[in-house]
C-alpha cells in the first residue's frame, strides 16, 4: 500500500486528533530523511508550502528566488531579503516582495536601469487591484505547471 492510499481511504473519516497525530507522524519521518537527503526534504517542504500557503515564507521565497536564472547572467537573488525589507513600498506580505523585486529584476534586466525602476515595477506588481490574494505566488507557481 502507497502512502497516497492510505491517505485517499481515510481522509475524510479522519478527527483533528487524527490529523495531529498525521502530522507529527509525517513529521517525524520527514526529520529523518532530512539527516540523509536535505535537499529532498527542502524541495518537499517547499511544495507542500506552495499547496497550503497563498503567500510566501521567508524561507520558501529565498529558496525559490536562489533558484532565479537572471537574465543578466547571474543566478539567485540580486538584493537580499534585508534589503528589500529597506525599499519596500507598500503593505504587502514581506516574503512575496523580496521573491516579486528579485523577480523583477531577474526577468526585466537591462544594463543602466536604476534600483528605482526595479522598485516601481514590483510595486505595480504588487498593487494590482485585480489581482486574487496571493498574487506572486500565483504567478510563481503559473509559471511551473
Amino acid at each position: 500500500m502507497t502512502f497516497k492510499d492510505l491517505i485517499n481511504e481515510y481522509i475524510h473519516g479522519l478527527s483533528d486528533d487524527d490529523m495531529n497525530m498525521l502530522t507529527h507522524k509525517i513529521n517525524w519521518f520527514v526529520e529523518k530523511v532530512k539527516m540523509s537527503n536535505p535537499e529532498l526534504v527542502d524541495k518537499f517542504l517547499m511544495k507542500v508550502d506552495l499547496i497550503v500557503n497563498p503567500h510566501f515564507t521567508k524561507e520558501t521565497a529565498e529558496y525559490v528566488v536562489s533558484r532565479m536564472s537572471n537574465k543578466d547572467g547571474t543566478t539567485g537573488e540580486h538584493w537580499n531579503y534585508e534589503t528589500t525589507m529597506k525599499v519596500m513600498d507598500g503593505d504587502f506580505n514581506e516574503a512575496d516582495w523580496y521573491y516579486v523585486l528579485n523577480m523583477i529584476y531577474s526577468d526585466y534586466y537591462k544594463s543602466g536601469r536604476s534600483d528605482e525602476t526595479y522598485i516601481g515595477l514590483a510595486k505595480d506588481f504588487m498593487d494590482d487591484k485585480d489581482a486574487p490574494e496571493g498574487k506572486a505566488k500565483r504567478y510563481y507557481k503559473a509559471m511551473r505547471d
